[in-house]
């Protein structure tokens, strides 16, 4: 069997809706997002053999990854290269704030987030740099299997556009919702291949 990631977004925290720079708040689940935490995990447990889990060192990836991990014996790994955004002077503000706090700066963020960052934060190169880190290292430590990384919506939609080698201008073209999967293929050739995107479907029965 080749490798296969399973991309995970972790649940619901405060600041999702309406929506806010989180970035590197550590922010806990909310009773919804560990309930979405839950049918994530039995999701995994009825669907895949997992050999490893990665997870962002924040307590909402943590609190996710240990959810679907304890179950299946499997110790959390947690990688500072998986850390969400750092959003700068940005951080804690909704998007209109941040919009009326420095005009000129969220304008060229929304046009390209990819080189032009928060005021005082990263760009989303400098995200896609610290993601490949953390994609190399899993791969060097696992040729095969089903290896899952909890991290966070930002983190996710910048490692699929690296992985599809799109620009990181099309970012506000994915969208990745709470606990959402999305199931990757590494191929033999070096390729990947995108086999869920954003999946929710566990959350179907709680719903």
């Amino acid at each position: 069997m080749s490798l296969e990631l399973l991309l995970i977004r972790h649940g619901e925290v405060p600041g999702i809706d309406p929506p806010r720079f989180r970035g590197r708040q550590d922010l806990a689940l909310t009773d919804l997002g560990k309930l979405q935490a839950q049918a994530m995990g039995r999701w995994v447990r009825d669907h895949c053999e997992v050999s490893a889990i990665y997870a962002s060192p924040l307590s909402r990836c943590i609190d996710t990854a240990r959810v679907i991990g304890e179950p299946l014996a499997l110790r959390i790994q947690t990688s500072p290269d998986l850390i969400d955004t750092d959003y700068g002077r940005w951080t804690g503000l909704t998007h209109p704030q941040a919009a009326a706090r420095d005009p000129e700066a969220f304008r060229a963020w929304t046009r390209d987030p990819g080189i032009n960052p928060p005021p005082d934060g990263e760009t989303l190169r400098q995200v896609e740099v610290r993601v490949g880190n953390a994609l190399h290292t899993i791969k060097n430590h696992h040729s095969n299997g089903t290896v899952i990384m909890v991290t966070h919506d930002a983190v996710i939609r910048v490692l699929i556009l690296h992985l599809l080698q799109a620009p990181l201008s099309r970012y506000a073209s994915l969208r990745q919702d709470p606990t959402g999967v999305n199931r990757i293929e590494a191929l033999d050739d070096g390729r990947y291949r995108i086999a869920l995107l954003n999946s929710t479907a566990h959350l179907a029965p709680a719903a």
